[in-house]
């Protein structure tokens, strides 16, 4: 995601061993047609709506992604 732009990084505590965080960019917003972080569904409409699985995600599995930079949204209109 960092190399499409959709992420950077976000702050860090000086503690050693703190752990990394990102945080999403306005390119993100923009490419998923959001105003804020706000318009994203929750977690239970996308279970429910059959796009996530809490199980599947506990167990490792990971969603067939994008193949590389300028294919955001490529598989979309497959």
């Amino acid at each position: 995601m960092r190399s499409f732009g959709l992420i950077a990084s976000g702050p860090r505590s000086p503690t050693p061993g703190a752990p990394y965080t990102y945080v999403t960019t306005k390119h993100f917003l923009l490419e998923f047609g959001l105003e804020t972080l706000r318009d994203l569904p929750d977690f239970e409409a996308l279970e429910d709506a059959g796009l996530l699985s809490k199980e599947k995600l506990l167990a490792g599995y990971i969603m067939p992604g994008f193949s590389g930079p300028g294919e955001i949204g490529a598989d979309a209109n497959e």
